[in-house]
This record gives structure tokens, sequence and C-alpha cells, in this order.
């Protein structure tokens, strides 16, 4: 009886000892890969408040059934933009732009156009512009 209970006992060690580590494994993992979803949400958050766009102007051109309209924004934050990577959405709906810089980034106190074609409507209209971390400006034109 003594001999079975020494077997049962260093089977409960043993298993013990191997759900500690499996335990242990596991939690370190969760633990490195909570840290490094942090670090990734501080670096998002920390860009997002160095970001800042305005719009200068917005003007709509000649009314013929359609018209194009030529937006200027400026970068007034600090944080660097990708110009390619805007969202214009005009009276809500998502438009497609074109600009004519041959770079894509945008830099702090710089100022560009986009022009967004084949609008149509008249009377008073909103255009608002998206960066990519989610940072918007809105402006109003009258066709």
């Amino acid at each position: 009886m003594g001999f079975e209970l020494s077997v049962v006992a260093a089977i409960f060690f043993l298993t013990a000892m191997v759900l500690g580590s499996f335990s242990y494994s596991m939690l370190t993992t969760s633990n490195e890969i909570v840290s490094d979803a942090s670090e990734e949400q501080y670096k998002i958050q920390n860009a997002k408040l160095k970001t800042n766009i305005e719009v200068e102007d917005a003007i709509a051109g000649n009314y013929s059934g359609t018209y194009n309209l030529t937006v200027t924004l400026s970068n007034i934050g600090s944080e660097s933009v990708y110009f390619d990577e805007l969202n214009v959405l005009v009276d809500g709906n998502l438009e497609p732009y074109t600009y004519s810089d041959i770079a894509a980034t945008w830099t702090p106190a710089e100022t560009r156009n986009l022009t967004i074609a084949g609008l149509s409507g008249t009377g008073t209209h909103r255009v608002k512009v998206v960066t990519r971390n989610g940072v918007s400006a809105y402006s109003s034109y009258t066709v």
C-alpha cells in the first residue's frame, strides 16, 4: 500500500509540473501579445493626435449639368499624411478624386489641391476629407 501511494503521489506531482509549465508558457505568450497590441495602440493614438488637416477652400467649377470641385487642403498637424489614402465625401457619398502632385506624402505646413470630377446638383453642398487614421475636416460650398 505504501508503494502505491508513492506512485500516485509521483503521478500527481508530474501532472502538476507539466500543467504548471504549460500554464506558464501560455500566460507568457498571452502577455507578450497584449503588450505588443498595447504598443501598437499607443502608436496609432499618437499619430492621430499629431494629425490635423484643414479645408481652406472648396470651389465648384462651371456648372453645365455636372461640375468639378477643387478642394484646397492644409496639413496643419505635425504628422505626415499620405495624400493618396484620403477619403473624400461629398454630401455623404464617397467620391474618387485626383491630385496633380507627384509625391503622395503630404508633409506638415504644406497645402495641396484635389479635384473631384463629375459632381451634379445645385445649391449648398458639404465636403468632408478624412485621413487614414480618422482625422477629418469639413467645408460647405455652393453651386
